[in-house]
């Protein structure tokens, strides 16, 4: 094997008759060791004991707990003890388009035209019969749209989590230099200019920034090495090397040393323009201005609230700048956790969708469906204890058909991912409830020749077609026409991801009337008895001489969706989490800032009678008033933000928006923790300022 390899981790290849290598992430699943013997099925074949002989290793495939689906490499010497003659039916091939010929092509239209042209040569030459040319996306993993979507959040939480740093940064220092505004009119008085000023904060921002970047680089190697095994573990691949591209580092250099220095520059710029007199002269607060005062009187004029609490709610206004800053930090990370947190709903909100879809207990799919009558099978499995209802489907592989011309799909080795299934709708069924519909109409029950495609289907294999449009598909082996009479929604791969169309269409274009999947509904919907129904309708129906492909609980493709989901939730919980971090620090910075510059406003408060509770009391108002504040501002960008990460993620995902929702819980979450937050971070200098004499006051420069 050159093209499609493995590798054997344990044991050897070939394997004899009777071996068969199990893929390393489906002994979990399977619960199965090295040694075990293991029961195998051809679909056409009869079941034949094998003997694990060793441990395989595949990064084409993805993992088995997310598939809820074991994998298995066997040589052909083990084909007759299966039932099945020893004959390769697929030919796999490399097409290279570039000089010299050696590396495989990433252009999937060039390889298709080659893989056309090959089975036409074959067809002419030696008479061989080509029913379907299997191309999946070059150099991309079955799991590359949720690879990428990891990759997306990283990016999109680290570039928002640098800019509120940043952000974080320019209001520490603009506290930094609200105090040191005195000295500075010092240092203009003994003669130093404004430039040389600015250079010496300049200096100091940048010696901040570079130590910070320079304590950041360690702990962020150390994390992404230990994150990223962890999120490669979840996509089944292991990591040829853990080390970061050269490239990588001047990024981060140079965004963890510019950013602060461009986001403080308007602070420093202000500061050393500073005159003498206005930087003797300073109180801690703006000139009132015009605007300033009106406020002030309109607030003042409020009726039926305690006086310090308006004196607390008038003076968060006082300095504008820095409240802008502190109430733009808290309102964005409150806005990036509460949007990363309905976004993770959202994801959640696609499974919890397909779960109302689907009211059946047990799947049970044939082997073959020339068998017994579905009449006589729905009879064989009603008979079995607990089970309520059966209802007939059929699920049939299909592709994209083009006159005169192979069919082609996306088809990824593992048969699974890539392909498209007609799901055959029974006229009287009741165990699926249609999916939404995003234009069109849904099937009748007598319907021919019309067809509702999925929206993941129309992205991948049909852009651009809309409801009324005429496709041809080829079932079967047949090229048939139909015409879409709708466009459903992505809720899952199995409903709205593939086709559907009615049981009458489906036999006047194939002229098959034999269901080859049984859907039943058990009197309980535990585990244990969906489990305990899969294994006996497997064992009647096979006593009865009918194949079984598979027969298991739905609560396998559950498992399955929130397997693929899992990543993706991890992730937008963690970075969501560390936004919230970053917004409460900085109100942290800006209260204990607010209370060191009015350090002489308070001793003037003490002076004429204030009491220690007074001053403690209005610092602390002015803290949770800022809170609510940036509650209020960060509303509208949430759902704004909340909007764009569902449609951006759910077209990465699912080829169309997610689900909107916008996560209450989040909301309480934030709004709690935020305002106790505020309160808290508050209370220390607030307790410093109520304990201040007015002499320690009073000397404060």
């Amino acid at each position: 094997m050159r093209i499609e390899n493995f590798t054997v981790e344990q044991g050897s290849w070939p394997l004899a008759a009777g071996e068969i290598l199990i893929d390393r992430s489906s002994f979990d699943l399977l619960n199965l060791k090295v040694g075990h013997a293991v029961v195998v099925q051809a679909p056409n074949g009869k079941p034949a004991s094998l003997r694990i002989s060793g441990v395989a290793y595949d990064p084409a495939l993805a993992p088995s707990f997310q598939e809820q689906k074991g994998h298995g490499f066997m040589s052909a010497a083990s084909l007759p003890s299966l039932g099945e003659p020893i004959a390769l039916d697929a030919l796999k091939i490399q097409v290279a388009d570039q000089p010299g010929w050696t590396v495989p092509s990433r252009n999937r239209d060039v390889i298709v035209a080659t893989a056309r042209d090959l089975a036409g040569w074959l067809q002419r030459t030696y008479g061989v019969e080509v029913h379907e040319v299997q191309v999946p996306t070059p150099y991309a993993h079955p799991h590359q749209r949720q690879a990428d979507l990891l990759l997306l959040a990283l990016i999109v939480f680290g570039v928002t989590g640098l800019l509120l740093s940043a952000i974080l940064v320019a209001t520490m220092l603009s506290g930094l230099f609200a105090q040191q505004i005195p000295q500075i009119g010092i240092m203009k008085a003994i003669g130093a200019r404004s430039s040389r000023i600015l250079q010496l904060y300049l200096l100091m921002t940048l010696v901040i920034a570079v130590t910070a970047t320079a304590l950041a680089i360690v702990p962020g190697i150390l994390i992404s090495r230990a994150l990223a095994p962890a999120m490669l573990t979840l996509l089944g691949v292991d990591a040829a090397s853990l080390a970061a591209p050269w490239w990588m580092y001047v990024v981060v250099i140079a965004a963890g040393v510019g950013v602060p220095l461009l986001f403080s520059l308007a602070s420093l710029l202000k500061a050393s323009h500073t005159t003498v007199r206005e930087a003797l002269d300073y109180r801690g607060v703006d000139r009132q201005r015009a605007t300033s005062t009106r406020f002030s009187a309109a607030v003042g004029r409020l009726r039926g609230l305690d006086r310090t609490v308006l004196l607390a709610f008038r003076n968060i206004f006082r300095r504008r700048a820095r409240f802008l800053l502190s109430v733009g930090l808290l309102a964005s990370a409150g806005t990036v956790f509460v949007a990363g947190m309905s976004t993770m709903s959202s994801v959640q909100a696609v499974s919890e969708q397909a779960k109302e879809l689907r009211q059946w207990d047990v799947e049970v799919q044939l082997a073959n469906t020339n068998q017994a009558s579905a009449t006589t099978i729905t009879n064989l499995v009603a008979q079995i204890p607990h089970v309520t209802d059966v209802e007939a489907w059929s699920i049939v592989q299909t592709s994209i058909a083009q006159p005169g011309q192979v069919s082609v799909t996306h088809t990824y080795p593992d048969q699974g991912h890539g392909s498209m299934a007609v799901n055959v709708i029974p006229p009287d069924r009741s165990l699926m409830s249609p999916p939404p519909l995003l234009e069109g109409r849904w099937l009748r029950p007598d319907e021919t020749g019309a067809v509702v495609i999925g929206q993941a289907v129309r992205a991948g294999a049909l852009p651009g077609v809309r409801s009324g449009d005429t496709i041809q598909l080829t079932i079967a082996g047949r090229p048939t026409s139909w015409l879409v009479v709708g466009i459903a929604e992505s809720v899952s791969a199995g409903h709205g991801g593939g086709i559907f169309m009615a049981e009458d269409g489906y036999e006047a274009a194939t002229a098959v009337s034999q269901p080859n999947v049984f859907r039943i509904v058990t009197d309980s919907h535990d585990e244990d008895t969906r489990t305990a129904v899969a294994t006996a309708v497997e064992r009647v129906l096979t006593d009865a001489s009918v194949g079984v492909r598979s027969s298991a609980s739905v609560s396998r493709a559950e498992a399955a969706g929130a397997g693929h989901m899992l990543p993706i939730i991890l992730i937008f919980l963690a970075l969501s989490i560390a936004m919230g971090v970053v917004g409460c620090v900085g109100l942290a910075s800006t209260m204990s800032t607010n209370v060191l510059e009015r350090t002489r406003e308070f001793g003037v408060m003490h002076a004429i009678g204030a009491r220690a509770s007074t001053v403690r009391r209005i610092v602390v108002a002015e803290g949770v008033f800022m809170a609510v504040v940036a509650c209020i501002v960060a509303a509208i960008p949430t759902l704004l933000l909340t909007a764009v990460m569902s449609a951006g993620f759910g077209k990465l995902f699912l080829n169309g928006p997610l689900p909107f929702r916008v996560s209450v819980p989040a909301i309480v979450v934030w709004v709690v923790v935020v305002v106790l937050g505020a309160a808290l971070a508050t209370l220390a200098p607030a307790s410093r300022a109520s304990r201040m004499t007015v002499r320690e006051a009073l000397m404060y420069l």
